[in-house]
């Protein structure tokens, strides 16, 4: 049986974030690569990751943006 096939309350934290990140690098991969063949879960974890990801560049922006006096 593969680790991440066991539910997330058996695995250590570190065990559940690398199952995460697998998979959510798996279906990023596929959507970008071949979206023809993408399930409806790889675009639904591939669109979290653009949200999650251009949150991210928003909030980088606005932290070096000068705050008007």
């Amino acid at each position: 049986m593969d680790n991440c096939d066991k539910p997330v309350a058996d695995l250590a934290t570190g065990d559940a974030l690398k199952c995460a990140w697998d998979k959510g690098a798996g279906a990023l991969s596929t959507v970008v690569h071949s979206p023809a063949s993408g399930t409806i879960s790889d675009w639904a974890l591939a669109f979290l990751a653009a949200l999650l990801l251009l949150n991210l560049l928003l909030l980088l922006f606005r932290l070096l943006m000068p705050r008007p006096l």
